[in-house]
């Protein structure tokens, strides 16, 4: 059973939800905290006050009698029963009130001792007691000595605790009810702000969807970096797929291009057969049979690498495949000279291994072909495709008479043979540019040094992390 449904604006609400419900709580404990804190010390400077204000009004007579009639500006201590009052007695016997507030009889007073209660250095101390009405009263004694008597006289304030802990009530009530509404606010906030946040995300499906129905070709628009990302990447999903459409209708034309001659030698040898006159030649229908054979094999070939080329741990060193193919072309053209050019060490084409062999095969042998005296292969780093990946130029030079520019175009159109007197099916440019493209790269044909063809390929290059 999933714990949350797959629905993202679900998620985010429901996480915000309870992250918000709990910041609340915490915050509202603390908070109470706090104020029922501030509302004691508050409680007790307030008792403190009135107690002070007590010792102020209190004198002897004459006749050394205490007198005075405090006036505490409260008419909680003129109201019976209320839980705050005062009194005023001897020492030497607290429980008996001398001077005492309206909202008390003057009956004696539940005093503890001494020993059970002892004040402090500055001879007061505080407690709670039960009021005859239930209520818990915090009061507060000090002693002192009033007029020129060595009586000690001891002074008594109390208040209701329910009056603290009424304001406590409704401090909680009135932050519950704020942060509830603070809550569902939060809430619909995140709702809001979750649904607006996701919308490109809702516009990415529209314009998917635009693709899938061939209204557009890519993801376009600028999307939040966030999602930036994802949107190239589909991007580059479709151009791998359109990519790989293109290849097999191109792969499909150049294996019926390739076909094409061969069948027809074959079906006029067949005719001359049919009319009685036998086959006239046999070795070249069979000639013929064995490169059809070798272009459907070499088509089989190039689909089974296509479909390789998708894996993302594909590299190729590049120096060992230069090597091996300048040993093979020496050995088919000892009349040449191949130099190879460059610093090829560190060098990695990102992709197979059978491609990079196949790009670099084609051009060595059609400069092979043309060449007078040299070919010379070199390699390099250049810049960034427009994929914004890192690229390896490789090109390769010869000596020969060279293309004009409009031949240099129409060199790389398949089937074109721009010299019907050398050996080929006017293939291999075609293939290698094909190749590049399908790597995000591009084929460049210019004059060499030396006069000739210049023919430069540009691949992906596999920058590769140092392990720690």
């Amino acid at each position: 059973m999933r714990l949350f449904p797959k629905s993202l604006t679900f998620r985010l609400i429901v996480i915000n939800g309870v992250w918000t419900a709990l910041a609340l709580l915490i915050t509202g404990l603390v908070l109470t905290s706090l104020f029922r804190v501030n509302a004691d010390n508050n409680f007790e400077r307030v008792l403190l006050a009135h107690a002070f204000n007590v010792m102020g009004a209190i004198d002897r007579d004459e006749n050394g009698k205490l007198t005075g009639s405090p006036n505490l500006g409260d008419t909680r201590f003129q109201t019976q029963l209320s839980g705050w009052y005062w009194s005023v007695a001897l020492a030497s016997d607290p429980t008996k009130p001398i001077l005492f507030s309206q909202s008390i009889t003057g009956e004696p007073i539940d005093v503890p001792t001494t020993a059970d209660r002892p004040f402090n250095e500055q001879f007061q101390r505080a407690y709670q007691t039960s009021h005859e009405s239930g209520e818990t009263v915090q009061r507060l004694e000090a002693q002192l000595f009033v007029g020129e008597s060595d009586q000690l006289v001891q002074v008594l304030v109390a208040g209701n605790r329910s009056d603290l802990m009424a304001t406590v009530s409704r401090f909680n009530q009135s932050l519950s009810i704020a942060f509830l509404v603070f809550g569902i606010g939060s809430v619909l906030a995140n709702f809001v702000v979750v649904r607006i946040g996701l919308r490109p995300l809702q516009r990415a499906r529209r314009d998917l969807s635009g693709v899938r129905n061939g209204e557009a070709d890519q993801l376009e628009g600028n999307y939040p970096v966030e999602i930036a990302p994802l949107v190239e990447e589909i991007n580059g999903l479709i151009e791998a797929n359109v990519s790989v459409m293109t290849r097999a209708r191109t792969q499909v034309g150049n294996l019926a291009h390739a076909l094409k001659t061969p069948l027809a030698v074959i079906l006029n040898e067949t005719r001359s057969d049919k009319e009685g006159g036998g086959i006239s030649n046999p070795r070249t229908v069979e000639e013929q049979a064995s490169m059809m054979r070798l272009q459907i094999q070499t088509y089989l070939d190039r689909a089974r690498i296509g479909a390789q080329r998708g894996a993302l741990t594909a590299r190729t060193p590049v120096q060992p495949v230069l090597e091996r193919l300048l040993r093979v072309m020496r050995r088919l053209s000892p009349d040449l000279t191949f130099t190879l050019s460059g610093d090829a060490t560190d060098a990695v084409f990102q992709g197979e291994e059978q491609d990079l062999e196949e790009v670099l095969g084609n051009l060595l042998e059609n400069a092979s072909r043309f060449a007078k005296q040299r070919v010379d292969l070199s390699v390099d780093f250049a810049g960034t495709s427009r994929r914004n990946r890192p690229l390896l130029r490789f090109s390769i030079s010869d000596d020969g008479p060279g293309l004009d520019p409009d031949q240099r175009n129409k060199a790389l159109q398949r089937g074109k043979r721009l010299d019907e007197s050398k050996p080929g099916s006017g293939l291999g440019l075609s293939i290698v540019k094909d190749i590049c493209e399908e790597y995000g790269g591009e084929v460049q044909l210019s004059e060499s040094q030396w006069g000739g063809l210049q023919g430069a390929v540009f691949l992906p290059h596999l920058i590769e992390t140092p392990s720690a």
